[in-house]
């Protein structure tokens, strides 16, 4: 069965929220308040797979929201292979559920950041430990400097499947604030912030493609060697000293990356 659906009636959306929609800018938070309305709606059968989603200017006039939100909000549709989105043809829903692999879009700190909102780190081993060779390679560290070292598993939001293997290194000045990390919730860097007063002030990633190595594979409940991707995450203060670094080791088949890049003032470019 094949037409368009009608709107989903949304809560009254924030004075702040109209504003920057009347101003058409992004708002992180209400794409992604949006687009879990519109997931929501599409899973509970109220927009059929094989049907359209309302037009972007319905949307819009539906949510209160600017063009480039709306846009956002399908675009995350799209990633989660919910909706299939062609030029002049609309937003058709194709899966009534989003697909098993995460999938992250980054674009700004806040966004880098979500990924440890939005996920369940599992902590299983924890400790103080001199760096070896290759560990003080990644954290761009002194071979044998001491940090605070935690291993686990990473869970989906919903906590039904494993999406990486997590290693995070925290400088020793925060030890004492950290005695019971294994149990507090949140992610650990808001938890160093909160309890240290230091703010970070930059993020930094490296994306590796590898091999998934054996010990890493095993408790991800994958072959050995399988293909995988690594990122390495460095958490700087104002200074430019690493405060936190992760590494996070993710099975190809359950992990996918997106990042949004908006067009800009280029070099030499007439105002």
């Amino acid at each position: 069965m094949t037409g368009t659906a009608q709107a989903v009636p949304p809560e009254q959306p924030p004075a702040a929220s109209s504003a920057r929609a009347a101003r058409g800018e992004d708002d992180p938070a209400r794409y992604r308040q949006i687009a879990k309305q519109l997931e929501t709606a599409i899973s509970v059968g109220r927009y059929p797979v094989g049907t359209l989603l309302p037009t972007e200017a319905a949307l819009c006039a539906s949510f209160g929201a600017s063009r480039y939100t709306i846009r956002e909000a399908l675009r995350s549709l799209v990633e989660l292979g919910m909706v299939e989105r062609r030029q002049g043809a609309g937003s058709r829903v194709v899966a009534a559920s989003p697909r098993t692999s995460y999938s992250h879009t980054m674009r700004t700190l806040a966004e880098f950041f979500q990924y440890a909102r939005d996920t369940h780190l599992e902590i299983m081993d924890s400790g103080i430990y001199a760096l070896d060779d290759e560990e003080a390679l990644v954290l761009k560290a002194p071979v044998g400097s001491r940090w605070m070292r935690l291993q686990g598993v990473r869970w989906t939001p919903e906590r039904t499947e494993t999406i990486s293997y997590t290693t995070v290194y925290i400088h020793v000045r925060f030890v004492p604030l950290l005695a019971d990390v294994s149990d507090a919730d949140g992610p650990i860097y808001a938890l160093v912030e909160a309890r240290s007063g230091e703010t970070i002030a930059e993020a930094i990633q490296e994306i590796t493609a590898c091999a998934l190595p054996a010990a890493i594979a095993k408790p991800l409940n994958v072959r050995p060697g399988a293909p995988a991707m690594r990122f390495v995450r460095r958490y700087l203060d104002a200074s430019g000293g690493i405060m936190l670094t992760s590494l996070n080791w993710h099975p190809a088949d359950r992990f996918s990356y997106v990042m949004s890049i908006r067009r800009g003032d280029w070099p030499g470019q007439d105002s």
